[in-house]
């Protein structure tokens, strides 16, 4: 793996340095050395909610599933931690940074889009510190958020 990846670092490298698309020899150079390779959940799973970034650095987003809690990134998506794993559900409706201040970030649970795949929420969390923590403030019966 470490090779594949060192091999697209040397094919970007020594590509073109102007404005202009690569060729095609250069994208088949590149994709030639990726491998197709399961990540992700299968049949019913793996939808996406939400997404939130934070408008102050976007490099910093966050992730709402259906089924699999929210996930954080802070290098624009290259790597991505679950934060959400020790609360009740793991059904997200939403997730929203509030915009006055990027370390409180706001989550309804319970898929809208419910598919018989996807349990209800139990209603809001937020958290002050990132995603670290969660404080569970009501609306248990709302089902979907």
């Amino acid at each position: 793996m470490r090779f594949r990846i060192a091999v697209l670092v040397a094919v970007a490298a020594l590509g073109p340095q102007s404005s202009h698309a690569q060729s095609p020899e250069q994208i088949e150079l590149a994709t030639r050395a990726l491998a197709w390779r399961e990540i992700g959940p299968t049949i019913m799973g793996g939808r996406i909610a939400d997404l939130a970034v934070v408008e102050s650095d976007p490099a910093v987003f966050y992730v709402g599933t259906a089924t699999g809690g929210i996930w954080k990134t802070e290098n624009s998506g290259i790597t991505f931690a679950p934060i959400f794993d020790h609360e009740v559900t793991s059904s997200i409706g939403d997730v929203t940074v509030a915009p006055s201040n990027p370390n409180v970030v706001w989550v309804g649970t319970g898929e809208p889009q419910n598919r018989q795949s996807s349990p209800w929420g139990n209603g809001v969390y937020r958290s002050t510190d990132a995603g670290a923590t969660w404080t569970h403030l009501g609306l248990e019966s709302t089902h979907h958020i």
